[in-house]
C-alpha cells in the first residue's frame, strides 16, 4: 500500500472553504436529441438499473446515425465511505493523488460539490475546433469533449470542457491533473479512484457511468499518441484507385495521417441528389477513416466564381457574391439536414487569388504555361504523362473543352490558367492584367495552401475524371515537380428516372431540398447508402420509401436499449468493419447491421436482457464511421 496524501497537501483551490457555491442539479444538465421520426420508437427505460452489456446503438454511429435513447437513471446512490486514499493502490500520480485525496478528506457531498465547481472554474476554455465527435464522450448525461496533444518532453497535455457544471468539475480533476503525466504514468491509473474519493456518494450513476467512459477515451487518445498506428495495422483497408483501376491497401504518405481533397459544389443554384451523394459519401469516408485511428485532415472547395455563376447572377439581377454566398449557405443547410460534419477547411476560389495566380506564374516561368491577350494557357503536351488518370488519347480530345479556342491558344488541347477580364464580370489584379481563375487551377492552389503539394486521397464526381482531374494533375505536377496524388476516388451519379445522369444543365434533376420535404434527412442518407459507390444509382421513390422503412424498423429494434456496455463479441460487427474496410461497401455493411437488427428483435422477445443491450450497444458504436 502507497502512502496517504491528506487533504493539506492539495492545492489551495481544493481545500475545503466557508463559502458555498450553488449546485447545478442533474436536471439541468442537457440531454441528448432523440430524432422526432425515431422517439415513438425508443422509449426511455424505467428508473431500475439496466442489464451489464450493450451492440447496434455504435453501428448507427458510424454511419452517422448516431442519435440514441438515454440510459436510465436510477435512485440508488453510492454511500462513502471515508478513508484516506492510497495513491499507489490506485496508480495515482502525486497531483491526482492529493486532489483525490483531498476530496475523499471532506466531510460531506455538499463540500465535494463545492470543490469541484471551484476546479472547474480553473478549466481553460476548450478551442471550438476541437469540438468534433472523435472528442465527445459517449454515454454522459451531459455533452463533455477531451482531447489531448504530446509534448516534446514526451509528456500529455489535456483539454476539455462539459455544458454542465458538475460534470465540467469531473473534466477539470482529470483535464488539470493528467495534464503534464506521461504516457505511462496515465495508463497505470485506475478510474475506480474516483469511487473511493467520495464522489460517487454525490453523483448519479449516469454522470459516473460517464466519468468513466471519459477517463477510457483520454486513455484511448493517450495511447495513440504514444503508439501512432503502423501502416500494417490497417492492412485491410483497401480503395478502389482510379489511377490503377484496381483497389490498393491503402498506405498514407505520413504514418497515421491522412490528406483528404474533395472538389466541391459550383454554387449557382440548390443542389441535387447527385451532390447529395458526393456529399454523404466523403462523409463516410472522412468518418471510418477517424473511426480506424487516423488523423483526417478533410479539406473541400467552394467553387464561388465560375461562369455559370456569373450568367445566374446577371439573369437575376443581383452580384455574382451575392448569388454565390447565398446558394453557399443553402448547401451547407442541405449538408446539415444529411447528417454530414462539415470539412476542416471549406476555401473559396474568390479568396484564394494570392495562391492561384502565384501557381500560375510559376508555371510561366517553368515553361509548362503562356500568356497571351491577357489568358494564360497550360501547354498540353509539354507534360509528356498527360492522360494517364483518364487513359485518354489526346487525338480528338480537347482538355480545355470548357473554354472557347482563341486565336492565341498554340494548341486546341491547351487549356486555360487564367481569363482576361470582360466587361461587367469580377476581376481580380494579375501579373497578366486583371482577370480571374480557369477551372481547373483552383483546385491545385487549394489544395496545395491547405494539404501540401502531394495529397493522400482526392475526390469527387464521376464526371471530373476528364478533364478536371487530368488537369489538376498536369498543373500541379508541373508546378511543384513532385505526385500530385496517391489515391483517386471517384463518387458515381445519380441517375434521373430516363437513366440519364442527374445534372444541372440538363435540368433533369431533383433537389436535396424537394426529397427533405417528404423524407428525414436521415432517410435520404441511409437510401444513399444502399448503392455501391462507385455503380450509378436509379433515382426512385419507391427506394426512398423502402429506406424509410428498414430505417424505422432498426431503431424499433433498439427500444428499450440502455447506455451499457458492449460484449467483446459479434459477427455482424466483424462483418459491418469487414465491408466498411473493403472500398467502402455500405451495401453489404448495412446487410449486417440489418441481420443484426433482426436478431435483436428476437432477444428482446426471448427477454434475453444483458445479450439485447450488448448487442444494441454495438449498433450504436459501429455505426458512428457511417455517420
Amino acid at each position: 500500500m502507497g502512502s496517504s496524501v491528506s487533504v493539506v497537501d492539495a492545492p489551495a483551490f481544493l481545500r475545503p472553504s466557508g463559502s458555498a457555491v450553488p449546485v447545478r442539479s442533474s436536471a439541468g444538465s442537457a440531454a441528448p436529441r432523440t430524432p422526432r421520426h425515431v422517439a415513438r420508437y425508443v422509449h426511455r427505460p424505467s428508473s431500475s438499473p439496466v442489464p451489464k452489456g450493450a451492440l447496434v446503438l455504435g453501428l448507427l454511429g458510424l454511419l452517422g446515425l448516431e442519435d440514441r435513447p438515454r440510459s436510465a437513471r436510477t435512485k440508488q446512490r453510492v454511500r462513502h465511505v471515508s478513508a484516506a486514499l492510497s495513491a499507489g493502490e490506485y496508480g495515482l500520480p502525486p497531483k491526482l493523488a492529493a486532489m483525490a485525496s483531498a476530496l475523499s478528506a471532506l466531510p460531506n457531498d455538499r463540500m465535494r460539490y463545492q470543490q469541484l465547481m471551484a476546479l472547474a472554474g480553473k478549466l481553460k476554455a476548450m478551442p471550438d475546433d476541437l469540438k468534433v465527435p472523435e472528442n465527445k464522450v459517449p454515454g454522459c448525461l451531459s455533452v463533455v469533449h477531451v482531447s489531448a496533444s504530446l509534448e516534446e518532453d514526451g509528456t500529455v497535455t489535456f483539454q476539455g470542457d462539459s455544458d454542465a457544471l458538475i460534470s465540467k468539475g469531473l473534466v477539470a480533476l482529470l483535464v488539470l491533473c493528467l495534464s503534464g503525466c506521461t504516457p505511462q504514468e496515465i495508463a497505470s491509473v485506475k478510474p475506480e479512484f474516483i469511487k473511493a474519493s467520495g464522489i460517487s456518494a454525490a453523483l448519479t450513476p449516469g454522470r459516473n457511468n460517464g466519468f468513466f467512459n471519459m477517463f477510457k477515451l483520454m486513455n484511448q487518445k493517450v495511447a495513440m499518441l504514444a503508439s501512432p498506428k503502423e501502416e500494417t495495422e490497417v492492412e485491410a483497408l483497401q480503395i478502389y484507385n482510379t489511377l490503377s483501376r484496381k483497389k490498393e491497401l491503402f498506405k498514407t504518405l505520413e504514418p497515421g495521417v491522412v490528406k483528404m481533397y474533395v472538389c466541391g459544389v459550383t454554387v449557382y443554384d440548390l443542389c441535387h441528389l447527385g451532390h447529395a451523394r458526393v456529399m454523404v459519401f466523403f462523409d463516410i469516408v472522412a468518418r471510418f477513416l477517424r473511426h480506424r485511428g487516423y488523423k483526417v485532415t478533410f479539406v473541400r472547395n467552394v467553387t464561388d466564381i465560375d461562369d455559370k455563376i456569373i450568367k445566374r447572377s446577371q439573369e437575376a439581377g443581383v452580384t455574382a457574391q451575392d448569388l454565390a454566398r447565398r446558394m453557399e449557405e443553402e448547401m451547407a443547410l442541405d449538408a446539415q439536414s444529411l447528417g454530414c460534419t462539415p470539412p476542416d477547411f471549406e476555401p473559396r476560389v474568390s479568396e484564394s487569388m494570392e495562391e492561384i495566380t502565384e501557381m500560375v506564374d510559376t508555371l510561366v516561368k517553368e515553361d509548362f504555361a503562356y500568356a497571351g491577350k491577357g489568358d494564360v494557357y497550360f501547354r498540353v503536351r509539354r507534360f509528356e504523362s498527360y492522360g494517364r488518370l483518364s487513359r485518354c488519347s489526346l487525338d480528338g480530345n480537347e482538355a480545355g473543352a470548357r473554354v472557347e479556342v482563341a486565336d492565341v491558344k498554340e494548341a486546341p488541347e491547351d487549356f486555360v490558367l487564367w481569363k482576361s477580364a470582360k466587361p461587367s464580370e469580377p476581376s481580380w489584379p494579375s501579373p497578366w492584367g486583371p482577370g480571374r481563375p480557369g477551372w481547373h487551377i483552383e483546385c491545385s492552389a487549394m489544395a496545395k495552401k491547405y494539404l501540401g503539394t502531394t495529397l493522400d486521397i482526392h475526390g469527387g464526381g464521376p464526371d471530373l475524371v476528364f478533364p478536371h482531374h487530368e488537369n489538376e494533375i498536369a498543373q500541379s505536377e508541373a508546378a511543384n515537380g513532385e505526385t500530385y496524388v496517391k489515391t483517386w476516388m471517384h463518387c458515381a451519379a445519380v441517375r434521373s428516372t430516363g437513366n440519364e445522369k442527374m445534372s444541372k444543365s440538363l435540368g433533369n434533376f431533383v433537389t436535396i431540398r424537394d426529397v427533405l420535404k417528404k423524407y428525414d434527412g436521415e432517410v435520404v442518407r441511409f437510401y444513399l447508402l444502399s448503392s455501391q459507390y462507385r455503380r450509378p444509382m436509379l433515382y426512385s421513390e419507391e427506394a426512398l420509401a423502402e429506406a424509410q422503412d428498414r430505417l424505422l424498423k432498426l431503431y424499433s429494434s433498439l427500444r428499450g436499449a440502455g447506455g451499457c456496455e458492449k460484449p467483446a463479441d459479434c459477427e455482424q460487427a466483424q462483418r459491418f468493419e469487414a465491408a466498411m474496410a473493403n472500398d467502402f461497401d455500405t451495401v453489404n455493411a448495412v446487410a449486417a447491421l440489418i441481420d443484426l437488427s433482426k436478431e435483436l428483435l428476437q432477444l428482446r422477445q426471448g427477454d434475453h436482457g444483458a445479450e439485447f443491450q450488448g448487442k444494441a450497444r454495438w449498433v450504436i458504436e459501429i455505426t458512428k464511421p457511417t455517420g
